[in-house]
């Protein structure tokens, strides 16, 4: 069944998973035994072990003698680790769902699909988290119009309705600079091409520079994002799907970090975080608008996955998905969000 060159110490903790696997499943909240390397401190050893899955670790003054995992087992160690329950994906993201779950379609009826990316508590009442460009159709909606899960472009109709647009964070675009004092020809590039023109007009003509009253600095953002109030009745579940747990905290950003989202279009994904403090410009149709201080990570999304969670191994969210490339994807910080909308993450220590 395995490697003949395989070594022996790794033979002898095969034998012994293989003995002790039938009564460790006996086990509250054990979800699978195997052999693996053990991890200490977060860090990968070469010390092999019998490693216990389980839905969620439990403090050992919780359990019953019977439940707890022993530190080593006929002399090898044993590791125990958080996997969440495992399920088969079978989870149909793009058609009508309920509960309602972070990962599934979502959209405004005007518009197309994205994800819903988590749960928020804002004074008490939950809310759905997602994009204003998913939701709030481009700063175009108005509060309290209707939010379908599937999205429209999964099929989602009015009889789909899930929620009412609550609030979200209006989107600026490059296209809206207007310098002080003028017209509404002087808006957008042209506007800035006219300043800059005046102000080195009078030195080509043998004169001192003109002293327009400042160059703008292009409008920027720091977060696409919106938030939904449930309709009552419809059921809600927070785990996400295909991480079957909801996020466990909130984490920063760090490089090289990996995380993970989960996402209408593409499902659970897996990426590194390239760049941090990024300014960025994005793509929305005919209009383009101005990011900084965003999270750049190795490609993780597609269309549709908009809104998606992003989460660092241990389920800690690290911001929330908006844009990518071919090559990369884009994210808001979720500090930015929570602050921005004035809400609370709904995780496993909330609920």
């Amino acid at each position: 069944m395995f490697d003949a060159n395989l070594p022996d110490t790794l033979r002898k903790v095969l034998e012994i998973r293989a003995k002790v696997a039938p009564l460790m499943m006996l086990r509250r909240n054990v979800v699978g035994v195997g052999v693996g390397y053990k991890i200490a401190g977060q860090e990968l050893t070469d010390e092999p072990s019998v490693v216990v899955s389980v839905t969620r670790k439990q403090p050992v003054d919780t359990l019953s003698p019977e439940d707890l995992v022993p530190p080593e087992v006929d002399g090898v160690p044993t590791d125990v680790v958080e996997t969440g329950r495992i399920v088969a994906h079978n989870v149909n993201r793009r058609i009508r769902q309920r509960p309602l779950r972070p990962g599934l379609s979502i959209g405004h009826p005007a518009g197309s699909a994205g994800t819903l990316g988590a749960f928020v508590l804002k004074e008490g009442q939950l809310y759905l988290l997602g994009n204003n460009h998913v939701m709030a159709r481009l700063n175009q909606a108005q509060i309290g119009d209707p939010i379908l899960q599937p999205g429209p472009s999964d099929g989602g109709t009015l009889f789909d309705q899930v929620a009412h647009l609550a609030d979200f964070v209006p989107l600026r675009f490059l296209d809206e600079m207007t310098l002080p004092d003028e017209p509404e020809e002087a808006r957008g590039l042209a506007g800035l091409l006219r300043a800059i023109s005046r102000l080195f007009g009078g030195a080509r003509n043998g004169g001192a520079p003109a002293q327009p009253p400042f160059l703008p600095l292009p409008p920027t953002n720091t977060v696409d994002a919106a938030i939904a109030r449930p309709v009552e009745g419809v059921p809600l579940d927070a785990t996400i799907i295909d991480v079957e747990a909801p996020p466990s905290g909130l984490a920063l950003p760090e490089l090289q970090k990996r995380v993970i989202k989960s996402g209408r279009t593409t499902g659970l994904t897996r990426a590194q975080i390239l760049q941090i403090g990024v300014t960025v410009d994005v793509q929305y149709g005919q209009r383009v608008a101005r990011f900084t201080n965003q999270i750049m990570t190795t490609a993780l999304s597609d269309r549709g996955d908009s809104g998606s969670l992003v989460m660092d191994y241990k389920r800690r969210a690290i911001g929330l998905l908006f844009s990518g490339s071919s090559t990369v994807s884009v994210v808001n910080p979720i500090h930015f969000v929570l602050e921005a909308l004035g809400v609370e993450l709904v995780t496993e220590d909330v609920l």
